[in-house]
């Protein structure tokens, strides 16, 4: 998509449009402006008049094939792309843009095809390498995608992002040798990456090395003490290690960061099931349900611990009654 004009330049197109309705440079112009401010219908009716007039031009079915696919208009971005892609077979962009509307659409195979496609015409352009590999991830070929990322990251190896995306499709590809060092080489890249801290305490539990974890996940929170996440994942690491009244407090956390946070009510509710507090459990469950009203599994849990509460009262009441 073209280059953000001055605001000036609306007015400016809009009057020549008014004396010449039909300028192709003024309505490509405005559906490029208005792309820019996020207004994509208003980019579509101007790339759409400018398509309208029968000129053959790439850019113009590309840059609607964008605004469509910003609508969520899948067939309509298509339809755009591949007019674009039988004006001109070579056009990367054009195979990329068809790879990100598969990929959101989560047709991976086709997003994958496309992605292969533009980097057989152009394998410069890193953030194609980036897509692929993300794709792969979906696909569970881990170890595949982090050579992409591998690939990424030696035309920039100073990104860090890059070098934490190549550790977590190490870790994931259970190559925790490789993982281990580049999530060190992360974390000593800059000591502030708080994401590189919280990648390499979840790789760490996977790896069964769960006090490196919990001395990881306290460093993200160091840095950021408002990262609700990393107290839900130190919460469900001391449920595993049945560490029942430390998980309370940390998914207690998590709701004091954010309160509407239906799941961590439901982990609570869990944990203290496993305490034998149902009535707190019940309560801690009854207060993830007003928050998800639609959870279907959370209401039947809801029902079951009720139940199981009532039974356990009246398994009490028998046994005083027999006293």
């Amino acid at each position: 998509v073209q280059t953000c004009a001055l605001p000036i330049s609306v007015n400016v197109y809009e009057s020549l449009l008014t004396i010449e309705p039909e300028n192709f440079f003024a309505l490509t112009n405005l559906g490029s402006i208005y792309f820019c401010k996020y207004d994509f219908k208003k980019a579509v009716n101007y790339y759409s008049r400018a398509a309208g007039l029968g000129v053959d031009n790439v850019s113009v079915y590309y840059n609607l094939g964008n605004a469509f696919a910003e609508l969520g208009e899948f067939k309509q971005a298509m339809a755009n792309y591949i007019k674009a892609l039988n004006l001109d077979k070579q056009n990367y962009k054009v195979y990329t843009a068809i790879g990100m509307l598969y990929q959101d659409y989560q047709n991976y195979d086709e997003a994958r095809r496309y992605y292969e496609k533009a980097l057989r015409l152009d394998d410069s352009i890193v953030d194609n390498y980036i897509n692929l590999a993300f794709v792969l991830m979906k696909k569970n070929q881990y170890l595949d995608a982090a050579r992409l990322f591998e690939k990424a990251g030696s035309m920039y190896p100073d990104d860090n992002k890059l070098i934490l995306y190549t550790a977590n499709a190490y870790s994931a590809g259970r190559d925790y040798l490789a993982a281990n060092k580049l999530f060190e080489k992360s974390i000593s890249s800059d000591n502030n990456y708080y994401q590189a801290y919280l990648c390499y305490a979840i790789s760490l539990f996977e790896q069964d090395n769960t006090e490196k974890a919990i001395e990881l996940y306290n460093n993200a929170i160091s840095i950021r003490p408002d990262l609700s996440n990393a107290y839900m994942l130190l919460g469900n690491l001391y449920c595993s290690l049945q560490k029942y009244d430390e998980a309370v407090e940390h998914y207690k956390k998590v709701i004091e960061i954010e309160p509407s946070n239906s799941n961590a009510y439901t982990l609570l509710g869990n944990t203290y099931a496993m305490l034998k507090d149902l009535r707190t459990a019940i309560s801690m469950y009854k207060q993830a349900i007003d928050i998800d009203t639609d959870n279907d599994e959370l209401k039947l849990i809801y029902i079951e611990i009720i139940q199981e509460y009532v039974n356990s009262k009246n398994e009490e009441d028998d046994s005083q009654s027999a006293a």
